[in-house]
């Protein structure tokens, strides 16, 4: 004979049932409570996260990390240096932090057992209230010695060509290389009939000349009107509280 058995969870979950029945505003009342106190917590973390960072650091247990997620500052200032962005603690921040980013917030409190704080964005500088909106910010958590913790990224990618378009503001370097690299194209664009001849030894002395002409032309146009609007190099800028 088959033997009948009960199952704990059904009949539990059956328990929850009859009590809800009869007591329906106590249910409510509770379900209300709960409700208010996930509200009150998640005010809390966006208090931290905009607000005056705390002089009390986090410890964090790094074993309960994804360490997949963990970068140094090195990285983050290559990247912020590559696509002109800024690294910046978090109350700087003026967009709005999506739910999800606060659930990736309680989530790991839960996990280290105690509230976090000191948060810091990377995000172009549009996106912060700087002192005198672009895409794709990153929120991240410091956890000490240079490294630090990514919990969530939300926005629109940026344009592919964005690295493209700042790579002569990263450094004076870059700014040298751009300007040598363009005055290089367009003295060989000039056809050899203009440079006095066929392509003899002759006329690459005059391609040099015209060059470094160039060079010194572009230079100067640089320095006067590409200053003018980017104000300053990437590898100067990616930490700055200030309007570049």
């Amino acid at each position: 004979m088959k033997r009948i058995g009960v199952d704990l969870e059904k009949a539990l979950e059956r328990e929850r049932r009859k009590d809800e029945l009869n007591s329906p505003d106590e249910t409510l009342a509770a379900f209300r409570q709960m409700i208010k106190e996930d509200d009150r917590l998640d005010q809390e973390i966006l208090d931290r996260v905009f607000g005056e960072h705390s002089p009390v650091q986090n410890h964090i247990n790094l074993e309960e990390l994804d360490p997949d997620r963990i970068y140094s500052l090195d990285q983050i200032k290559n990247l912020c240096t590559r696509y002109r962005l800024r690294f910046l603690d978090s109350k700087h921040f003026k967009g709005e932090l999506p739910y999800e980013a606060i659930s990736k917030i309680k989530a790991l409190q839960r996990s280290q057992d105690q509230d976090l704080t000191a948060f810091k964005m990377v995000a172009p500088a549009p996106m912060f209230n700087l002192k005198n909106k672009d895409k794709d910010p990153l929120l991240m958590l410091p956890l000490g010695g240079d490294r630090y913790y990514l919990i969530h990224k939300w926005g629109n990618d940026l344009h592919p060509l964005r690295a493209l378009m700042v790579l002569p503001f990263r450094n004076f370097k870059s700014l040298l290389m751009t300007v040598a690299l363009f005055a290089a194209l367009v003295v060989s664009l000039f056809p050899d009939s203009m440079v006095m001849g066929p392509l003899d030894q002759h006329s690459w002395n005059i391609r040099i000349i015209f060059f470094f002409y160039l060079f010194l032309a572009f230079s100067g146009l640089t320095a006067l009107y590409g200053f003018s609007r980017m104000k300053n190099f990437n590898s100067e800028l990616w930490n700055s509280k200030y309007l570049d």
